[in-house]
């Protein structure tokens, strides 16, 4: 069973640049964290053109609720974290990948190792995205295991600081957000 509610809601997106049959697609994963365990809350995949993945973009942040946005700093990518800045969306953050797909899936491989991801047991996306995980790296499509690798390792990242470096990391961003007076 998935929480009610939880600790941080993250949405990770790969964004493509074109949207012809043969290129890539652009993927959001929302990811939930409550007490150190890591829910895939859902996947949003298409090929759209930009303006559609702006207004994606902001539905799935406003039915979230996400508490941080991170965008893969390239391309398309790049013009949406600026668009949604200008719609008062300022928990979107660029993310830079630091080495090759293989190694970021590998890097994190320990938090499905560990029993730390729950997937759900049904949703529409589910049997797509197990099976692009678990072709990797030799399936057609990558686009969702990028998603995932740059959440995780944001995820594991704020797991492992230490309590008061994370308590003041919250404070800031509830008063970015407004909620912290």
């Amino acid at each position: 069973d998935f929480p009610d509610t939880y600790d941080s809601i993250l949405q990770s997106w790969d964004t493509a640049s074109k949207i012809a049959e043969i290129n890539d697609y652009s993927v959001c994963t929302t990811w939930g964290v409550k007490d150190k365990k890591i829910y895939l809350l859902n996947v949003w995949r298409k090929r759209a053109e930009f303006p559609d993945l702006k207004r994606a973009a902001i539905v799935l942040y406003n039915e979230y609720k996400a508490t941080k946005i991170l965008i893969e700093d390239k391309s398309s990518g790049i013009a949406l974290i600026q668009e949604l800045k200008e719609v008062n969306i300022y928990v979107a953050k660029a993310y830079k990948p630091e080495c090759d797909k293989k190694m970021r899936l590998h890097q994190q491989s320990i938090l499905f190792e560990n029993g730390q991801i729950f997937l759900p047991e049904k949703a529409h996306w589910l049997s797509d995205y197990v099976h692009e995980v678990t072709s990797f790296p030799t399936g057609k499509h990558d686009d969702q295991v990028d998603s995932t690798t740059q959440a995780l390792a944001l995820i594991r990242e704020e797991m492992d600081e230490p309590g008061i470096i994370g308590y003041y990391r919250m404070l800031l961003e509830e008063r970015s957000r407004g909620i912290y007076n």
